[in-house]
């Protein structure tokens, strides 16, 4: 297998007394593409946010990278792309700052961009199809258009690990394949991406596996078994 990005070992989280996540085990590799599928409230969201650190379970080891999702070296190595917004909306920001915010983890906050960093920031608001609107205030703009600046600032730092909560929510139809194509490139560039989605469909031709939480335990299928499920069962997410 190549150099694993992902390890999870017997992983249990929960707000309450009852676990949302309950001996989730998974291991992935560098360049691997995965779609995460539940059904809502099956905990996709939390895991994710176990991965990126800003969750911590209640038994069980996460390591991303080879160490802690909060240790700061592994951090800025990670992009994460939550699901809606979850900054100010009274706060007068442009697409560009919003993306460039992405680089912070790996520069620091107070330190400045430079001539590299700048051509990073416009090449990720291009890769979303946003380049006419660079300048403009992201609460301005259409939710669908506020999700694809949110990808961006994911995208930006070219992170080994990209954890995507519905990134296509949202999106018009027509610009979606594009965007499934640039994770693709992403995986093929050797980064491990991890998308949540309610549509697998969606990323039929990128996806390496399909990896279902049920019951809080994530199981990993096939495209052949996830439609299986879809046409006898209904859909798991």
């Amino acid at each position: 297998m190549s150099e694993l990005t992902v390890e999870l070992a017997g992983v249990r989280f929960g707000y309450g007394a009852a676990p949302i996540l309950d001996g989730v085990d998974l291991t992935l590799g560098a360049g691997e593409f995965s779609v995460l599928a539940g059904a809502n409230g099956s905990g996709k969201s939390t895991l994710l946010k176990l991965l990126v650190g800003l969750l911590r379970p209640n038994a069980g080891t996460v390591r991303v990278l080879g160490g802690s999702p909060t240790d700061p070296d592994i951090r800025r190595h990670v992009g994460y792309a939550p699901q809606g917004l979850r900054m100010a909306t009274s706060l007068p920001v442009s697409v560009t700052e919003v993306v460039a915010a992405g680089l912070a983890p790996s520069k620091g906050m107070l330190r400045r961009l430079d001539r590299k960093d700048w051509t990073r920031v416009t090449e990720a608001i291009e890769a979303v199809g946003l380049g006419d609107l660079s300048a403009e205030c992201l609460f301005e703009l259409s939710g669908g258009q506020q999700q694809r600046a949110i990808l961006a600032r994911a995208l930006v730092g070219h992170p080994r690990l990209l954890l995507l909560d519905e990134p296509t929510t949202g999106i018009d139809q027509r610009l979606r394949p594009a965007l499934v194509r640039e994770l693709r490139h992403r995986a093929d560039d050797g980064a491990t991406v991890i998308a949540v989605s309610h549509d697998p469909d969606e990323f039929h031709e990128v996806c390496e596996r399909i990896l279902v939480l049920v019951d809080g335990r994530l199981q990993r299928i096939t495209h052949e078994e996830f439609h299986h499920q879809f046409h006898e069962h209904g859909a798991p997410g």
